[in-house]
C-alpha cells in the first residue's frame, strides 16, 4: 500500500450553524497528483486550508507526514511547514516587493541563510519555473497572468518542499498559458518528486494532469478514484458536472 501523505480522518467542517463537510476521510498518497472536485459552496478550499493547519474543523484528525498537525506546536510545527508550499488562489504576492523579495521572503524568514545564498536560490527557482532573471526585478502588476502563477509558485517551492498544495492553479488563465502550466507542474512533480494537491474546476487540467479526483457534492466526498472510476459512478453531481455537455466533450474520449 502506497504511503499516505496527508490523511484525514471524520472531518467535520462548520461556519457557524451551516454545516460544509460532515464526516470525510481522504488520504492523499506519496507522489500523486489529486484534484479537489465540487460545486460552489462545497468546501474546497476550506478542505485544502484544513489539510496544513491554516483552519482548523469543527471535529476530526489531520496528519500530515505522520504527524498530527493539530496537536503539534512551536519549532515541531515550524519544521514540519517547511515541508510544503502553497500556491494561493490568484497567486497572493506581495504588491509591493519585486518578484525576487517574494520568492525570498520564506527564505528570509528561516533567518539560516546568507543574502548571497538566497540570491542563488532565488535565481534557481526563477529559472526553475521558466521566468528570466531580469523577471525578479518586476513588480507583481508588470506581470501576465501566466507569469504571476510562475512567480507565485516559485516561491511556493522555495523551501524545497516535499507536498505541493494548489488553489485554482490555472483560474483566469487563456487556454495556451494553462497547457503550459500544466506542462510545467508536470514536470517539476517528475524532476522532484512532488506530492501534489490541487483545488480546480478545469477539466481539462483533471485529465492532462491528476492521478486520482476526489468529488465533493452532499458535504462528503461521494467519489473517489481515477477519471475513469470517477465518471462511472452515478451520483447526480458526478454526472452532470463530468457529463453534462460542456464536460463530455473534454473526459470522454
Amino acid at each position: 500500500m502506497t504511503e499516505a501523505v496527508i490523511n484525514m480522518r471524520a472531518i467535520v467542517t462548520r461556519f457557524g450553524d451551516r454545516l460544509i463537510h460532515d464526516g470525510i476521510d481522504l488520504a492523499v498518497r506519496h507522489g500523486e497528483v489529486l484534484a479537489l472536485v465540487g460545486g460552489s459552496g462545497s468546501g474546497k478550499t476550506t478542505l485544502l486550508r484544513e489539510m496544513i493547519g491554516l483552519q482548523r474543523p469543527a471535529a476530526g484528525a489531520v496528519e500530515v507526514f505522520g504527524r498530527d498537525i493539530l496537536r503539534i506546536r512551536g519549532a515541531e510545527l515550524a519544521a514540519l511547514r517547511r515541508r510544503w508550499g502553497v500556491l494561493f488562489q490568484h497567486g497572493a504576492l506581495f504588491s509591493a516587493l519585486p518578484v525576487a523579495d517574494n520568492i525570498a521572503f520564506p527564505l528570509r524568514e528561516l533567518k539560516c541563510l546568507r543574502g548571497a545564498e538566497i540570491d542563488r536560490l532565488v535565481l534557481r527557482k526563477l529559472m526553475q519555473v521558466g521566468l528570466q532573471a531580469e523577471d525578479g526585478a518586476r513588480l507583481p502588476a508588470e506581470l501576465s497572468g501566466g507569469m504571476i502563477k510562475r512567480a507565485a509558485l516559485a516561491r511556493a517551492l522555495a523551501l524545497e518542499p516535499e507536498l505541493l498544495l494548489l488553489d485554482e492553479p490555472t483560474a483566469g488563465l487563456d487556454p495556451m498559458a494553462s497547457e503550459q502550466f500544466v506542462a510545467l507542474i508536470r514536470r517539476l512533480r517528475a524532476e522532484l518528486g512532488l506530492t501534489v494537491v490541487m483545488v480546480t474546476h478545469d477539466l481539462d487540467t483533471i485529465r492532462d494532469l491528476c492521478d486520482r479526483i476526489a468529488v465533493l457534492a452532499d458535504r462528503r466526498i461521494v467519489a473517489l478514484g481515477s477519471l475513469a472510476e470517477v465518471t462511472a459512478i452515478g451520483h447526480p453531481f458526478v454526472r452532470d458536472y463530468f457529463l453534462g455537455t460542456r464536460g463530455a466533450r473534454r473526459v470522454v474520449d
